[in-house]
Protein backbone atom coordinates (compact mmCIF):
# COMPACT_ATOMS: atom_id res chain seq x y z
CA UNK A 1 0.00 0.00 0.00
CA UNK A 2 1.83 3.53 -0.77
CA UNK A 3 2.49 5.58 2.07
CA UNK A 4 1.72 9.42 3.05
CA UNK A 5 4.46 10.45 0.67
CA UNK A 6 2.99 8.49 -2.71
CA UNK A 7 0.20 11.63 -2.28
CA UNK A 8 2.67 13.85 -2.94
CA UNK A 9 2.32 16.14 -6.19
CA UNK A 10 4.58 16.03 -8.83
CA UNK A 11 5.36 19.54 -7.72
CA UNK A 12 6.04 19.26 -4.69
CA UNK A 13 8.10 16.18 -5.03
CA UNK A 14 10.34 18.55 -7.14
CA UNK A 15 10.50 20.93 -4.83
CA UNK A 16 12.17 18.55 -2.12
CA UNK A 17 14.30 16.86 -4.35
CA UNK A 18 15.89 20.79 -5.45
CA UNK A 19 16.21 20.95 -1.64
CA UNK A 20 18.09 17.78 -1.29
CA UNK A 21 20.13 18.67 -4.35
CA UNK A 22 20.99 22.04 -2.43
CA UNK A 23 22.40 20.40 0.04
CA UNK A 24 24.53 18.03 -1.95
CA UNK A 25 25.82 20.85 -3.71
CA UNK A 26 26.64 23.01 -0.65
CA UNK A 27 28.81 19.72 0.46
CA UNK A 28 30.49 18.51 -2.46
CA UNK A 29 32.56 22.30 -3.13
CA UNK A 30 32.50 21.52 -6.98
CA UNK A 31 29.96 23.24 -9.41
CA UNK A 32 31.07 21.52 -12.36
CA UNK A 33 30.84 18.48 -11.28
CA UNK A 34 27.18 19.26 -9.40
CA UNK A 35 26.12 21.27 -13.36
CA UNK A 36 27.31 17.95 -15.11
CA UNK A 37 26.37 15.55 -12.71
CA UNK A 38 23.28 16.39 -10.72
CA UNK A 39 21.41 19.68 -11.43
CA UNK A 40 19.33 18.50 -14.54
CA UNK A 41 18.49 14.92 -12.15
CA UNK A 42 14.41 14.77 -11.54
CA UNK A 43 12.42 12.79 -9.06
CA UNK A 44 9.97 11.60 -10.70
CA UNK A 45 7.73 9.94 -7.71
CA UNK A 46 8.03 7.93 -4.56
CA UNK A 47 6.25 4.37 -3.46
CA UNK A 48 7.05 2.27 -0.77
CA UNK A 49 10.09 4.27 0.53
CA UNK A 50 10.93 4.36 -2.71
CA UNK A 51 12.39 7.71 -4.71
CA UNK A 52 12.63 6.95 -8.44
CA UNK A 53 15.25 9.57 -9.81
CA UNK A 54 15.40 10.20 -13.56
CA UNK A 55 19.52 10.84 -14.95
CA UNK A 56 20.78 11.10 -18.27
CA UNK A 57 22.38 8.13 -18.82
CA UNK A 58 24.42 5.53 -17.13
CA UNK A 59 27.80 6.65 -17.09
CA UNK A 60 26.14 9.66 -14.87
CA UNK A 61 23.92 7.11 -12.92
CA UNK A 62 27.49 5.44 -12.01
CA UNK A 63 29.36 8.88 -10.91
CA UNK A 64 26.41 9.41 -8.86
CA UNK A 65 26.20 5.99 -7.14
CA UNK A 66 30.12 6.05 -6.54
CA UNK A 67 30.46 9.65 -5.40
CA UNK A 68 27.76 11.23 -3.98
CA UNK A 69 24.55 7.92 -3.28
CA UNK A 70 25.41 8.19 0.34
CA UNK A 71 25.10 11.95 1.08
CA UNK A 72 22.04 12.06 -0.96
CA UNK A 73 20.12 9.18 1.06
CA UNK A 74 21.06 11.38 3.76
CA UNK A 75 19.83 14.40 3.21
CA UNK A 76 16.62 12.85 1.45
CA UNK A 77 15.89 11.16 4.83
CA UNK A 78 16.12 14.76 6.71
CA UNK A 79 13.70 16.65 3.77
CA UNK A 80 11.14 13.59 3.70
CA UNK A 81 11.38 12.75 7.21
CA UNK A 82 12.13 9.34 6.79
CA UNK A 83 14.32 6.71 5.17
CA UNK A 84 14.41 6.26 1.45
CA UNK A 85 15.72 4.36 -0.72
CA UNK A 86 16.77 6.50 -4.50
CA UNK A 87 16.69 3.92 -7.57
CA UNK A 88 18.23 6.01 -10.33
CA UNK A 89 16.25 5.25 -14.14
CA UNK A 90 18.16 6.53 -17.13
CA UNK A 91 16.34 8.29 -19.81
CA UNK A 92 17.43 6.20 -23.16
CA UNK A 93 18.45 2.85 -23.29
CA UNK A 94 22.03 2.91 -24.16
CA UNK A 95 25.09 0.44 -23.89
CA UNK A 96 26.26 1.82 -21.15
CA UNK A 97 22.48 1.61 -19.27
CA UNK A 98 22.93 -2.58 -19.29
CA UNK A 99 26.12 -1.88 -17.22
CA UNK A 100 23.84 -0.48 -14.83
CA UNK A 101 21.40 -2.43 -14.82
CA UNK A 102 23.85 -5.63 -14.10
CA UNK A 103 25.41 -3.71 -11.44
CA UNK A 104 29.14 -3.23 -12.86
CA UNK A 105 27.72 1.09 -13.46
CA UNK A 106 27.64 1.11 -9.32
CA UNK A 107 31.13 0.83 -9.30
CA UNK A 108 32.77 3.78 -11.30
CA UNK A 109 36.34 1.83 -11.55
CA UNK A 110 34.54 -0.85 -13.31
CA UNK A 111 32.64 1.55 -15.39
CA UNK A 112 35.73 3.63 -16.52
CA UNK A 113 37.79 0.61 -17.32
CA UNK A 114 34.85 -0.47 -19.59
CA UNK A 115 34.59 2.57 -21.24
CA UNK A 116 38.68 2.49 -21.80
CA UNK A 117 38.14 -0.87 -23.29
CA UNK A 118 35.41 0.62 -26.15
CA UNK A 119 37.89 3.48 -26.45
CA UNK A 120 40.79 1.27 -27.60
CA UNK A 121 38.47 -1.22 -29.98
CA UNK A 122 37.21 2.01 -31.27
CA UNK A 123 41.06 3.40 -32.18
CA UNK A 124 41.71 -0.10 -33.34
CA UNK A 125 38.85 -0.08 -35.87
CA UNK A 126 40.00 3.12 -36.75
CA UNK A 127 43.59 1.96 -37.55
CA UNK A 128 42.57 -0.99 -39.35
CA UNK A 129 40.84 0.93 -42.12
CA UNK A 130 43.63 3.88 -41.91
CA UNK A 131 46.47 1.82 -41.90
CA UNK A 132 45.70 -1.53 -44.21
CA UNK A 133 47.60 -4.39 -44.20
CA UNK A 134 48.12 -6.94 -47.23
CA UNK A 135 45.57 -9.19 -46.69
CA UNK A 136 46.83 -12.60 -48.49
CA UNK A 137 50.00 -11.68 -46.65
CA UNK A 138 49.73 -14.84 -43.73
CA UNK A 139 52.42 -17.07 -42.24
CA UNK A 140 50.48 -20.08 -43.75
CA UNK A 141 51.63 -18.78 -47.18
CA UNK A 142 54.89 -17.73 -46.47
CA UNK A 143 57.46 -20.62 -47.70
CA UNK A 144 60.38 -21.15 -45.11
CA UNK A 145 63.44 -22.33 -45.91
CA UNK A 146 67.27 -22.56 -44.35
CA UNK A 147 67.25 -19.44 -45.56
CA UNK A 148 64.36 -17.67 -43.63
CA UNK A 149 63.29 -20.42 -41.11
CA UNK A 150 64.30 -17.75 -38.12
CA UNK A 151 62.56 -14.94 -39.10
CA UNK A 152 59.89 -16.55 -39.73
CA UNK A 153 60.41 -18.45 -36.19
CA UNK A 154 60.74 -14.63 -34.61
CA UNK A 155 57.90 -13.11 -35.78
CA UNK A 156 55.86 -16.01 -34.96
CA UNK A 157 57.33 -15.62 -31.16
CA UNK A 158 56.67 -11.90 -31.25
CA UNK A 159 52.92 -12.78 -32.11
CA UNK A 160 52.63 -15.00 -29.16
CA UNK A 161 54.64 -12.80 -26.73
CA UNK A 162 53.82 -9.47 -27.77
CA UNK A 163 55.82 -6.98 -26.24
CA UNK A 164 58.18 -9.03 -24.06
CA UNK A 165 60.32 -11.07 -26.34
CA UNK A 166 62.55 -9.39 -28.80
CA UNK A 167 61.46 -6.11 -29.19
CA UNK A 168 62.08 -4.65 -31.01
CA UNK A 169 62.14 -7.01 -34.04
CA UNK A 170 63.85 -5.73 -37.18
CA UNK A 171 64.12 -8.00 -40.33
CA UNK A 172 67.04 -7.13 -43.00
CA UNK A 173 67.10 -8.47 -46.19
CA UNK A 174 67.96 -7.12 -49.57
CA UNK A 175 64.56 -6.10 -51.50
CA UNK A 176 62.40 -8.92 -52.32
CA UNK A 177 63.35 -11.31 -50.01
CA UNK A 178 60.27 -11.34 -48.00
CA UNK A 179 60.37 -9.18 -45.04
CA UNK A 180 57.18 -6.94 -46.29
CA UNK A 181 55.47 -10.47 -46.41
CA UNK A 182 56.67 -11.40 -42.66
CA UNK A 183 55.66 -7.76 -41.47
CA UNK A 184 52.25 -7.86 -42.83
CA UNK A 185 51.83 -11.62 -41.29
CA UNK A 186 52.27 -10.30 -37.97
CA UNK A 187 50.18 -7.34 -38.39
CA UNK A 188 47.44 -9.18 -39.36
CA UNK A 189 47.61 -11.92 -36.72
CA UNK A 190 47.76 -9.35 -33.99
CA UNK A 191 44.87 -7.47 -35.36
CA UNK A 192 42.63 -10.81 -35.61
CA UNK A 193 43.55 -11.00 -32.00
CA UNK A 194 42.16 -7.43 -31.09
CA UNK A 195 45.36 -5.45 -30.79
CA UNK A 196 45.31 -2.04 -31.85
CA UNK A 197 47.84 -2.58 -34.74
CA UNK A 198 49.23 0.47 -36.81
CA UNK A 199 51.44 -0.79 -40.03
CA UNK A 200 52.96 1.53 -42.73
CA UNK A 201 56.02 1.88 -44.85
CA UNK A 202 58.64 3.58 -43.62
CA UNK A 203 58.19 6.67 -46.62
CA UNK A 204 54.40 6.90 -45.14
CA UNK A 205 55.69 7.35 -41.44
CA UNK A 206 57.83 10.41 -43.17
CA UNK A 207 55.73 11.53 -45.06
CA UNK A 208 53.08 11.49 -42.19
CA UNK A 209 55.60 13.62 -39.83
CA UNK A 210 56.27 16.30 -42.21
CA UNK A 211 52.38 16.62 -43.12
CA UNK A 212 51.65 17.32 -39.23
CA UNK A 213 54.74 19.51 -38.91
CA UNK A 214 53.17 21.70 -41.95
CA UNK A 215 49.84 21.84 -40.08
CA UNK A 216 51.01 22.01 -36.50
CA UNK A 217 49.45 19.09 -35.40
CA UNK A 218 52.78 16.75 -34.40
CA UNK A 219 51.18 15.74 -31.08
CA UNK A 220 47.89 14.41 -32.28
CA UNK A 221 50.08 12.20 -34.78
CA UNK A 222 52.35 11.16 -31.59
CA UNK A 223 49.56 10.60 -29.63
CA UNK A 224 48.30 8.12 -32.45
CA UNK A 225 51.30 6.29 -32.70
CA UNK A 226 52.36 5.96 -29.32
CA UNK A 227 48.54 4.70 -28.37
CA UNK A 228 48.75 1.56 -30.06
CA UNK A 229 50.02 -1.93 -29.51
CA UNK A 230 51.86 -3.01 -32.31
CA UNK A 231 53.52 -0.41 -34.29
CA UNK A 232 55.09 -2.10 -38.03
CA UNK A 233 57.30 -0.10 -40.16
CA UNK A 234 58.42 -1.11 -43.31
CA UNK A 235 61.42 -0.09 -44.28
CA UNK A 236 63.10 1.97 -41.88
CA UNK A 237 65.91 2.93 -44.00
CA UNK A 238 63.77 5.48 -45.43
CA UNK A 239 64.38 7.85 -41.68
CA UNK A 240 68.12 8.06 -42.89
CA UNK A 241 69.41 11.36 -42.95
CA UNK A 242 66.07 13.13 -41.95
CA UNK A 243 67.19 14.06 -38.36
CA UNK A 244 63.91 15.52 -37.26
CA UNK A 245 61.81 12.44 -38.14
CA UNK A 246 64.56 10.45 -36.37
CA UNK A 247 63.73 12.44 -33.19
CA UNK A 248 60.13 11.76 -33.20
CA UNK A 249 60.29 8.28 -34.57
CA UNK A 250 62.91 7.49 -31.54
CA UNK A 251 60.30 9.46 -28.68
CA UNK A 252 58.02 7.29 -30.14
CA UNK A 253 60.20 4.05 -29.61
CA UNK A 254 61.15 4.70 -26.53
CA UNK A 255 57.60 5.51 -25.02
CA UNK A 256 56.37 2.09 -26.75
CA UNK A 257 59.18 0.37 -25.64
CA UNK A 258 58.92 1.19 -21.74
CA UNK A 259 55.13 0.76 -21.63
CA UNK A 260 55.90 -3.41 -23.33
CA UNK A 261 54.53 -2.38 -26.97
CA UNK A 262 55.74 -4.35 -29.76
CA UNK A 263 57.63 -2.82 -31.93
CA UNK A 264 58.65 -4.70 -35.47
CA UNK A 265 60.59 -2.89 -38.28
CA UNK A 266 61.90 -3.93 -41.64
CA UNK A 267 65.25 -2.83 -43.07
CA UNK A 268 66.70 -2.70 -46.46
CA UNK A 269 70.45 -4.57 -45.92
CA UNK A 270 71.69 -2.48 -48.72
CA UNK A 271 71.95 0.48 -46.70
CA UNK A 272 74.48 0.56 -43.82
CA UNK A 273 72.03 0.41 -40.78
CA UNK A 274 74.27 3.06 -38.90
CA UNK A 275 73.02 6.03 -40.82
CA UNK A 276 69.99 5.99 -38.92
CA UNK A 277 72.46 7.36 -36.37
CA UNK A 278 73.56 5.88 -32.76
CA UNK A 279 70.79 6.38 -30.50
CA UNK A 280 67.79 3.97 -32.83
CA UNK A 281 70.41 1.39 -33.81
CA UNK A 282 71.77 1.51 -30.16
CA UNK A 283 67.36 0.59 -29.95
CA UNK A 284 67.27 -1.66 -32.43
CA UNK A 285 70.33 -3.77 -31.55
CA UNK A 286 68.44 -3.69 -27.31
CA UNK A 287 66.18 -6.41 -29.37
CA UNK A 288 66.23 -8.74 -31.96
CA UNK A 289 68.27 -8.00 -35.25
CA UNK A 290 67.62 -11.11 -37.34
CA UNK A 291 68.17 -11.67 -41.58
CA UNK A 292 66.71 -13.31 -44.11
CA UNK A 293 69.40 -14.47 -46.39
CA UNK A 294 68.36 -14.90 -50.76
CA UNK A 295 66.26 -17.49 -51.28
CA UNK A 296 68.60 -21.05 -51.85
CA UNK A 297 67.62 -24.01 -53.47
CA UNK A 298 64.85 -25.16 -51.77
CA UNK A 299 63.21 -22.27 -51.18
CA UNK A 300 63.36 -21.51 -55.15
CA UNK A 301 62.04 -24.80 -56.17
CA UNK A 302 59.06 -24.52 -53.72
CA UNK A 303 57.93 -21.59 -54.67
CA UNK A 304 58.22 -22.01 -58.21
CA UNK A 305 56.46 -25.24 -57.83
CA UNK A 306 53.53 -23.11 -55.69
CA UNK A 307 53.02 -20.02 -57.86
CA UNK A 308 52.88 -22.57 -61.11
CA UNK A 309 50.03 -24.45 -59.16
CA UNK A 310 48.41 -21.48 -58.64
CA UNK A 311 48.60 -20.12 -62.13
CA UNK A 312 47.51 -23.56 -63.20
CA UNK A 313 50.93 -24.53 -64.94
CA UNK A 314 52.60 -27.79 -64.66
CA UNK A 315 55.81 -27.51 -64.55
CA UNK A 316 58.10 -29.57 -66.31
CA UNK A 317 61.07 -31.06 -65.05
CA UNK A 318 64.01 -29.57 -66.98
CA UNK A 319 61.70 -26.34 -66.81
CA UNK A 320 61.80 -26.21 -63.57
CA UNK A 321 65.19 -27.16 -63.27
CA UNK A 322 66.11 -23.85 -65.93
CA UNK A 323 63.74 -21.21 -63.85
CA UNK A 324 65.60 -22.36 -60.41
CA UNK A 325 69.33 -21.87 -62.06
CA UNK A 326 68.06 -18.45 -64.07
CA UNK A 327 65.89 -16.61 -61.96
CA UNK A 328 67.02 -16.67 -58.28
CA UNK A 329 67.98 -13.14 -56.98
CA UNK A 330 64.46 -12.56 -54.82
CA UNK A 331 61.48 -13.95 -54.28
CA UNK A 332 59.46 -11.12 -56.07
CA UNK A 333 61.58 -12.17 -59.32
CA UNK A 334 60.70 -16.09 -59.32
CA UNK A 335 56.98 -15.01 -58.87
CA UNK A 336 57.69 -12.42 -61.33
CA UNK A 337 58.91 -14.95 -63.80
CA UNK A 338 56.17 -17.37 -63.27
CA UNK A 339 53.93 -14.69 -64.55
CA UNK A 340 55.94 -14.05 -67.35
CA UNK A 341 55.82 -17.85 -68.66
CA UNK A 342 51.94 -17.37 -67.71
CA UNK A 343 51.95 -14.49 -69.84
CA UNK A 344 53.82 -15.60 -72.89
CA UNK A 345 51.91 -19.06 -72.61
CA UNK A 346 48.62 -17.33 -73.28
CA UNK A 347 49.50 -14.47 -76.01
CA UNK A 348 51.68 -16.75 -77.55
CA UNK A 349 48.36 -19.11 -78.51
CA UNK A 350 45.68 -16.02 -79.13
CA UNK A 351 43.17 -18.82 -80.09
CA UNK A 352 44.01 -20.88 -76.67
CA UNK A 353 43.98 -17.68 -74.51
CA UNK A 354 40.41 -16.67 -75.88
CA UNK A 355 39.16 -19.82 -73.94
CA UNK A 356 40.37 -19.45 -70.73
CA UNK A 357 38.21 -17.79 -69.18
CA UNK A 358 35.53 -21.02 -69.47
CA UNK A 359 38.60 -23.57 -68.85
CA UNK A 360 39.98 -21.81 -66.03
CA UNK A 361 40.93 -25.02 -64.37
CA UNK A 362 42.87 -26.32 -67.33
CA UNK A 363 46.72 -27.21 -66.69
CA UNK A 364 48.90 -26.18 -69.19
CA UNK A 365 51.60 -28.05 -69.55
CA UNK A 366 55.40 -25.38 -69.79
CA UNK A 367 58.72 -27.15 -71.14
CA UNK A 368 62.40 -26.11 -71.74
CA UNK A 369 61.64 -24.20 -74.42
CA UNK A 370 58.77 -21.88 -73.41
CA UNK A 371 60.74 -21.38 -70.29
CA UNK A 372 63.91 -19.93 -72.04
CA UNK A 373 61.79 -18.29 -74.64
CA UNK A 374 59.65 -16.53 -71.72
CA UNK A 375 62.52 -15.42 -69.61
CA UNK A 376 65.05 -14.90 -72.23
CA UNK A 377 65.81 -11.37 -71.14
CA UNK A 378 65.66 -11.41 -67.49
CA UNK A 379 67.37 -14.46 -66.74
CA UNK A 380 70.29 -14.16 -64.38
CA UNK A 381 73.75 -15.39 -66.41
CA UNK A 382 75.22 -18.15 -64.56
CA UNK A 383 78.43 -17.32 -62.96
CA UNK A 384 81.80 -17.16 -65.01
CA UNK A 385 84.06 -20.13 -64.35
CA UNK A 386 87.67 -19.90 -65.39
CA UNK A 387 87.54 -23.92 -66.09
CA UNK A 388 84.97 -26.20 -67.67
CA UNK A 389 82.50 -28.63 -66.20
CA UNK A 390 85.71 -31.26 -66.45
CA UNK A 391 87.49 -28.76 -64.93
CA UNK A 392 85.28 -28.53 -61.99
CA UNK A 393 85.55 -32.68 -61.22
CA UNK A 394 89.14 -32.10 -61.30
CA UNK A 395 89.11 -29.94 -58.76
CA UNK A 396 86.96 -31.51 -56.54
CA UNK A 397 89.55 -34.63 -56.67
CA UNK A 398 91.84 -32.81 -56.13
CA UNK A 399 90.79 -31.25 -52.74
CA UNK A 400 89.25 -34.71 -51.35
CA UNK A 401 92.46 -36.81 -52.65
CA UNK A 402 90.05 -38.65 -55.18
CA UNK A 403 90.19 -40.30 -58.50
CA UNK A 404 87.64 -38.55 -61.02
CA UNK A 405 86.44 -41.23 -61.61
CA UNK A 406 85.02 -42.13 -57.98
CA UNK A 407 83.02 -39.42 -58.67
CA UNK A 408 81.05 -40.91 -61.92
CA UNK A 409 81.37 -44.81 -60.41
CA UNK A 410 77.51 -45.73 -59.98
CA UNK A 411 76.27 -46.61 -56.40
CA UNK A 412 77.10 -45.03 -53.37
CA UNK A 413 81.17 -44.75 -52.17
CA UNK A 414 82.24 -43.98 -48.94
CA UNK A 415 81.20 -40.91 -46.35
CA UNK A 416 84.04 -38.91 -48.53
CA UNK A 417 83.39 -39.71 -51.64
CA UNK A 418 79.79 -39.03 -51.35
CA UNK A 419 80.42 -35.68 -50.06
CA UNK A 420 82.65 -34.97 -52.78
CA UNK A 421 80.28 -36.07 -55.17
CA UNK A 422 77.07 -33.77 -53.79
CA UNK A 423 80.14 -30.84 -53.63
CA UNK A 424 80.43 -31.55 -57.52
CA UNK A 425 77.41 -31.69 -58.14
CA UNK A 426 76.20 -28.32 -56.42
CA UNK A 427 79.30 -26.67 -58.41
CA UNK A 428 78.00 -27.47 -62.03
CA UNK A 429 74.52 -26.44 -60.95
CA UNK A 430 75.81 -23.30 -58.79
CA UNK A 431 79.27 -22.46 -61.07
CA UNK A 432 78.64 -23.77 -64.31
CA UNK A 433 75.20 -23.27 -65.20
CA UNK A 434 74.34 -26.82 -66.02
CA UNK A 435 70.96 -28.50 -65.85
CA UNK A 436 70.63 -31.43 -64.00
CA UNK A 437 70.10 -33.54 -66.70
CA UNK A 438 73.25 -32.31 -67.88
CA UNK A 439 74.89 -32.77 -64.34
CA UNK A 440 73.86 -36.15 -63.80
CA UNK A 441 75.11 -37.32 -67.20
CA UNK A 442 78.48 -36.08 -66.28
CA UNK A 443 78.61 -37.84 -63.13
CA UNK A 444 78.46 -41.00 -64.86
CA UNK A 445 74.51 -40.46 -66.36
CA UNK A 446 72.90 -40.38 -62.56
CA UNK A 447 69.05 -39.70 -63.28
CA UNK A 448 67.76 -36.43 -62.56
CA UNK A 449 65.62 -37.01 -59.08
CA UNK A 450 69.19 -38.26 -57.74
CA UNK A 451 71.09 -35.00 -58.68
CA UNK A 452 68.21 -32.91 -56.72
CA UNK A 453 68.56 -35.10 -53.80
CA UNK A 454 72.05 -34.34 -53.80
CA UNK A 455 71.36 -30.55 -54.15
CA UNK A 456 69.15 -30.71 -51.32
CA UNK A 457 71.21 -33.01 -49.35
CA UNK A 458 74.55 -30.43 -49.66
CA UNK A 459 72.47 -27.68 -49.05
CA UNK A 460 71.41 -28.28 -46.11
CA UNK A 461 74.98 -29.93 -44.55
CA UNK A 462 76.99 -26.65 -45.81
CA UNK A 463 75.13 -24.65 -43.30
CA UNK A 464 76.07 -27.10 -40.75
CA UNK A 465 79.60 -28.32 -41.68
CA UNK A 466 82.35 -26.22 -41.38
CA UNK A 467 84.73 -29.32 -43.01
CA UNK A 468 82.10 -29.28 -46.31
CA UNK A 469 82.36 -25.10 -46.49
CA UNK A 470 86.03 -25.12 -46.25
CA UNK A 471 86.11 -27.61 -49.16
CA UNK A 472 83.38 -25.86 -50.79
CA UNK A 473 86.01 -22.30 -50.44
CA UNK A 474 89.41 -24.36 -51.76
CA UNK A 475 87.41 -25.55 -54.64
CA UNK A 476 86.01 -22.51 -55.52
CA UNK A 477 89.77 -20.75 -55.19
CA UNK A 478 91.28 -23.37 -57.35
CA UNK A 479 88.46 -22.74 -59.96
CA UNK A 480 89.51 -18.32 -60.04
CA UNK A 481 93.17 -19.35 -60.70
CA UNK A 482 94.08 -18.74 -64.01
CA UNK A 483 95.37 -21.73 -66.49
Amino acid sequence: MPDALSETNACALQRRWKTVLGMVEIQLGNQADFNAYLANTQATSVADGVLHVTVKNGFIAAWIRQRVMRSLRRFTAQVFGQDIKIELETMAYTSSDVLVREGLAGDYTQWRDVRMRQQRANMARENAVAFPTIPNSTFERFESSDCNAQAMSASQKVVENPGTEFNPLTITAETGQGKTHLLNAIANQMRQNNLNVVCLTGEEFVDNYVKSSRAGNVDLVRGRYRGVDVLLVDGIERLIGKEKTQSFFLNIVEHLISNQKQLVFTFNSSYPMLDLGDEITSRLAGGLEIAIEPPDFKLKRSLLHRYANERHLDLAAEALDYLSNRVTRNVREIIGGIARVDAHLRFSNPAQSATLPTQAAAVSTVNLAVAIDAVRDRVSAPEPTMMAPEGVLDAVAVVFTIDVEELRRAGRGNRSVNAARDLAIYMLREKCGLTSSETGNLIGGRPHSTVLAALARYSERRQSDPQLAEAERRVERMLRQPS
